[in-house]
């Protein structure tokens, strides 16, 4: 680099940043830096399916359910005073429930399309 006697020291501070600043470095990528990366990653598990639990106490749910709405048929009469009559109200609405969970969320198809 020149020196012009007439630049000012801030003037020669400033000319040395510029030209660090406007070199550029040469970037090199090593031709086995692929292998490396891979060869550094951790082992990948086996995926395993997904169980619907949810889903699967959904159903035995059902089942319980059913099986006492049915032992509780025989005791029921059709008035609010019966306790028996009450139970079965109150299962089959947690049957409803089941069954609106297990829908695909939890909507109900109002018609089905035929192809």
């Amino acid at each position: 680099m020149t020196t012009n006697p007439n630049l000012q020291p801030q003037d020669v501070d400033e000319a040395a940043v510029t030209a660090a600043l406007e070199h550029r470095a040469a970037a090199e990528i090593p031709a086995d830096f692929a292998a490396r990366v891979v060869a550094a990653l951790p082992r990948q598990r086996s995926r395993t399916r997904a169980q619907p639990i949810g889903r699967n106490v959904a159903l035995l749910a059902v089942v319980l359910l059913t099986v006492a709405l049915f032992a509780l048929a025989p005791h029921s009469a059709p008035n609010f005073a019966n306790w028996a009559f009450d139970l079965e109200l109150l299962l089959l609405a947690q049957l409803c429930a089941i069954a609106w969970f297990l829908t695909p969320h939890g909507r109900i198809p109002i018609a089905v399309k035929v192809k």
